[in-house]
Parts: C-alpha cells; structure tokens; sequence
C-alpha cells in the first residue's frame, strides 16, 4: 500500500501533467478558420475591428499613387473582369469607385493616424483565406534583370530567348522536346551568355537585353506553354541540395555556378516554356496592361483575386527553423498599400503572391531574398 505522502505527489505530479497538457494544446491550437460567405469565395470580410491590421504603409506617397493611376487606366480600358474571379460586389466599377475614393484620402491624409481611422470607417476590408483558410499567404519577389546579350549567336552569346512560334497552341510541347527537337529554330528574339541567365528571364517574365553597342533590348512575356510550372528551387530543397531556409536566388545561382553540370537536367524537369516578345517600354507591363511599380504591384492568381485591386499586405519576418533562430510567428517586417497588377507561372492559389521589385541586380538581389508569410486584404469604398 501506497503511504499517503506518496498518494500526495502522485496526485501532484498527475496535476502538472494535465495542465502542461492544457497548456501545449492552446499553444498549438489553429487560429480561427477564415469561413467564405460562398462556396469558392477566396476573400472574407472582417467586421470585428479587432482583427483589422494597422493600415501603416512603409513606402512613399508618390509611387502608391503612381500605381493607383495604372490600375484606373486598366479600368478605363476594362470594363469587365475578363478572369474567372467573380466574387459578390468586386465588379470593376466599383473596384474603380474604391480606388478613387482612397486616392482622394491619400493625397489628403498621408500616411497618418487618422488615415487609417478613414480606411476602418469608409472601406470593407477582405482577408485572403490563405493556406488551408487560415489566412497564411505565401510571399516572394520578382523583379527585371539586365544581362549582356547579343542579337546574333556568337562564341560569347549562346542561348536564345524565342518569340512564339506560329503553330503555337496549348498545351504546347515541353520544355524538354523543345529543347531536344530544335522546335524553335529561326524564332529566337536575342543570344544571352548563360543558359542560367535565360531561364531566369523566364522566371521573372521580362528582362533587359544590353547589346555590345551598349544598346538595350526590352523583352516581355507573350504566352507560356500550357503545363505545369515546377519550381527549380523547390526540386533542390527537395533533393537536399539547398537548405529549405537558405533558399534564395542567390543560393539558387550560386549553386549552379559551382555545379554547372546538373542545370540541364533541373531545368527540363520544369515542363513549362515562356515564350516572348520585344516590346518599346524598359518598365515591364503587367498581365493586365499597365507598369508595373517598385513595391506597389503584386502578382497574384487573377482567378481567385481582383485584377488591378487595391491590397494591404502585412510581410512577416521569415520564420527561420535554425536551432535558436526561431522568430515569433507574425512579427511583421513591413506593411503596404499594394495594387493587383500581374500574374506570373507559380503564383496560383489565394495562398501567394509576389511582389514586384524593380529593374537590375538589386532589385532582383532583393526580390530573391524575399521569401517569407504574411496577410493580404483587399479593400472596397463602403
């Protein structure tokens, strides 16, 4: 027979265990599901202006209204959504009321206390439901490179970027039987040094070609192939080449410059071919038309999202897994004003979106760097 002292501590230590139990569980107990009102809706609106972020925008003034007037020349040019999203109440015109009802509020307020008191009184506020509708949105950067290129082949400039072909239809081949069957002969627009170089105009969807001349080639996207995009940094996080955490462009280019010889066989995996086209502008259009700004224009899927929307999107600190460099889960980096102006081959879903950058090797440093989760909202006038 147990002695009653001992009874005692079984009891209390039985106590302890059922409250770590208790207290674990609310620490990993899921936030609150974001319900769509609608079957398919991929925006839901808050009411409970505890929820609402803080509407601080972390750039200047002059570019979010830049950006704003490029989504109301979209408006002006469409007057219909030409995209499957077909949310209740996001028609463009009132998508266009809203912008120029916040447009006035920007030019009038700033970036102030009281704005934001405008915001919460006078617009609806939407949260993308995010990964597995808890309002998690995946956030990466894009951006426009420069490479040296030559308009003919040569020993230095070997690797074409081609227009569409005049058979072009989707699905159309992939990349690998294109590749390997010359399928695109006498279409090539541009030479560049590297395969490397060519594939990452792909990725980005535009680029700058600076001729020997000192000329400069602008190239655009004018179709994709019709299949499946599959990330190559995915596949070499995947295959253990790169860290998960240290996944970068950096990362991603400097690991092929040392292992140059596994770049062909990673690209082909990627079925996915873009094909382009010369074009007279050095900033690079959107998928709606228009230029695109500097940490004002996003990327999205214009399925599930508003084309040429006003967004508020909340960027968090990446959330490391290195032993002791774990960052509290919703610690925000930065916060802005941004509108819906693009698309690009990996950003599907209500769960991403990609922020555009710039032109040159900062602004794609940058855009490589990016690589973290946050929240994004869309806003109509009330």
């Amino acid at each position: 027979m147990k002695s009653k002292s001992g009874i005692h501590a079984f009891l209390m230590l039985a106590i302890l265990l059922i409250i770590t139990l208790a207290q674990g569980c609310a620490m990993f107990k899921k936030r609150p599901l974001l319900v769509p009102r609608e079957l398919g809706d991929t925006l839901v609106e808050i009411t409970d202006p505890k929820l609402l972020p803080r509407f601080e925008d972390d750039y200047n003034k002059d570019s979010l209204l830049r950006a704003i007037d490029n989504s109301l020349e979209y408006y002006k040019r469409v007057k219909s959504n030409p995209y499957e999203f077909n949310m209740t109440g996001f028609s463009h015109q009132n998508l266009e009321d809203t912008l120029r009802f916040f447009r006035e509020g920007v030019t009038r307020y700033g970036n102030t206390s009281e704005f934001n008191d405008s915001i919460i009184k006078n617009f609806r506020v939407f949260q993308a439901v995010g990964k597995s509708y808890e309002g998690d949105v995946h956030f990466t950067g894009y951006g426009t490179p420069i490479y040296d290129g030559s308009l003919t082949p040569t020993g230095e400039f070997r690797y074409p970027l081609y227009k569409k072909p005049a058979d072009f239809r989707k699905p159309y081949y992939t990349r690998r039987e294109i590749e390997e069957r010359g399928l695109l002969r006498g279409k090539e627009i541009a030479y560049l040094k590297s395969k490397l170089d060519a594939y990452l105009i792909h990725v980005q969807g535009s680029g700058q070609i600076r001729l020997p001349s000192g000329e400069k080639v602008y190239v655009g996207y004018d179709a994709d192939s019709g299949h499946p995009y599959t990330s190559v940094g995915r596949m070499l996080v995947m295959d253990g080449k790169i860290p998960e955490d240290d996944l970068t462009l950096s990362t991603l280019i400097t690991y092929f410059e040392q292992n140059p010889y596994e770049l062909d066989s990673y690209l082909k995996k990627n079925d996915r071919y873009i094909f382009f086209k010369k074009v007279n502008y050095a900033v690079p259009h959107g998928s709606i038309g228009v230029p695109v700004t500097p940490m004002r224009s996003i990327a999205t899927d214009k399925n599930v999202f508003p084309a040429g929307g006003l967004a508020f999107a909340v960027i968090e600190s990446k959330r490391s897994k290195k032993l002791g460099l774990f960052k509290k889960k919703g610690t925000v980096e930065k916060s802005c004003f941004v509108l819906d102006q693009d698309t690009g081959s990996a950003i599907q879903t209500p769960a991403r979106a990609d922020v555009y950058f710039g032109i040159g090797e900062k602004a794609m440093y940058d855009a490589g760097n990016l690589n973290t989760y946050g929240r994004l909202y869309y806003l109509l006038k009330r």
